[in-house]
């Protein structure tokens, strides 16, 4: 290879060492849970500023592409009870895909609403959408509907598998041309219940 050459394809193996360096890590997490072997490790924790940090390490991608954060969150802290590391995959996944999918210039809605015991949580862009037909086959292995986009196709999977474990419900809302709706509801922590954890 010639020596002008060589950093094109040095990027190249180290993108493609990273990618499958995900896929090998999504996979192995897919099947500790197909194989009932995963261990959970439920605690209460502030669910809005979890949300808040994660949003952070997206910053440098949201300025290539002029996108910003609409947070809407109810109280200065919500808590919830769920396995703190998980969850926050579960919206690194959703935020990295819906800055995926929107335009430059845009906005990205991050919602968390505490009511009835449960916590709503959902990411909202408003890029190209998910045709009704294609909404089911989303949550199969390796599905990508851009197969032009960066990814392994098992980030909404896994997000679906972590939440359903976690004793919650996730789905989505879709309409193409005006953007995509991931959500997912988990267990509210109420003011008692904190004391009693002494956070």
């Amino acid at each position: 290879i010639p020596v002008e050459m060589q950093d094109k394809y040095l990027n190249i193996i180290l993108f493609e060492t990273e990618r499958l360096n995900k896929l090998t890590k999504s996979l192995l997490e897919l099947n500790k849970f197909g194989s009932h072997g995963v261990m959970l490790d439920i605690t209460s924790f502030d669910i809005n500023h979890t949300i808040r940090m994660t949003v952070q390490t997206f910053e440098g991608t949201c300025m290539e592409k002029h996108i910003s954060f609409n947070l809407i969150l109810s109280g200065e802290t919500l808590f919830v009870s769920a396995d703190f590391s998980k969850i926050q995959q579960v919206l690194y996944n959703l935020i990295d895909n819906a800055i995926k999918f929107s335009h430059n210039d845009s906005v990205i809605y991050i919602q968390a609403v505490g009511q009835y015991e449960k916590v709503f949580v959902s990411v909202k862009d408003t890029g190209i959408g998910i045709p009704k037909e294609e909404q089911e086959k989303i949550f199969s292995r390796f599905t990508k509907l851009d197969r032009e986009m960066q990814g392994t196709g098992l980030g909404l999977t896994l997000s679906q598998t972590i939440v359903h474990n976690l004793g919650g419900r996730f789905g989505v809302e879709s309409e193409v041309g005006k953007g995509s709706t991931f959500w997912f509801i988990l267990p509210l922590v109420t003011k008692k219940e904190i004391t009693n954890d002494k956070i």
